[in-house]
């Protein structure tokens, strides 16, 4: 359900694409070695709201990636917000791999997970020790999720909750209770972002899910029917850009400052371009046209 939250770069002015690539490399440095191979975009965002809900400085610093040695690339230097987008990051590969190796129905891509989710036990006990109560705030709700999907759950609301829930818990942890503006904001982008992820992935997802015979909230609800299906893709884009207008709305709330700009761009351009090229492939086979 991760790998949709991306920038928009050719509407980024060259000094907020620069500082972009600078959290992404600080967020790199950040994280474990091992954990660095799971180093994503939805984490990078994540790094971005925190910086921008706690109003918090950062240093910008040159180094030599082991990845381009031969250049020094910029970075930002280790802060509280990539701190935690890393403990995130390293809890959600952990129970990620536990997921696969649960639903695989391969005996040996089962034992490959399984085998894999040792390597992010080290960064899952970390993330624990530095933030305790953040794995149970993300166990929970995955948890309550995992029990929908084995199910059978028809209802896409319920099962999009489940998630929601996680992704507001992600948003807000930590955060000072007496700022409660601050911590009200930071649930209401959470809810919406964790609804409008489950949802975009599970419409994506939809054909190859119905053909490998895959839990699909989409296929659970329509019976496998994808006339019924494509009939109602107006419905699903407006529920799915209702969810990025909240998100919208929510953003003035977080504050000015240099990130702003970026965080803007990927809500406003780089989520709805992910939107569309999924929607679009869908209304292309029913000779709709997307507005």
């Amino acid at each position: 359900m991760f790998g949709y939250i991306k920038h928009f770069p050719s509407e980024l002015k060259v000094r907020e694409a620069h500082l972009y690539k600078s959290f992404y490399c600080g967020l790199c440095k950040t994280m474990g070695v091992f954990a660095r191979l799971t180093l994503s975009y939805d984490m990078v965002f994540l790094a971005l709201v925190r910086a921008m809900l706690t109003d918090e400085k950062f240093e910008c610093k040159t180094h030599r990636c082991v990845f381009k040695p031969f250049k020094k690339n910029r970075f930002i230097k280790a802060n509280a917000s990539l701190s935690y987008s890393a403990a995130v990051s390293g809890i959600l590969s952990y129970y990620k791999c536990i997921d696969d190796a649960r639903d695989s129905r391969n005996i040996f891509k089962k034992m490959f997970f399984r085998v894999l989710s040792l390597f992010f036990v080290r960064g899952k006990i970390k993330a624990c020790v530095s933030y305790p109560g953040l794995e149970e705030k993300i166990k929970e709700p995955l948890e309550r999720l995992a029990d929908l999907e084995r199910g059978n759950c028809s209802s896409i609301d319920e099962a999009a909750a489940a998630f929601a829930e996680m992704m507001k818990n992600i948003a807000s942890f930590g955060l000072i209770e007496s700022t409660a503006p601050t911590v009200r904001v930071a649930d209401h982008i959470g809810l919406h972002l964790g609804r409008w992820l489950y949802i975009i992935d599970a419409l994506d997802d939809f054909e190859s899910d119905l053909k490998k015979r895959r839990y699909n909230a989409f296929a659970e609800y329509y019976g496998g029917d994808i006339n019924k299906f494509t009939q109602d893709l107006d419905i699903i884009k407006y529920s799915l850009t209702s969810s990025l207008r909240e998100i919208d709305t929510a953003l003035p709330l977080l504050g000015g400052g240099t990130v702003s700009p970026i965080v803007s761009n990927i809500v406003n351009l780089g989520l709805c371009n992910v939107q569309e090229k999924i929607l679009r492939k869908y209304y292309l086979k029913t000779m709709k046209t997307y507005i």
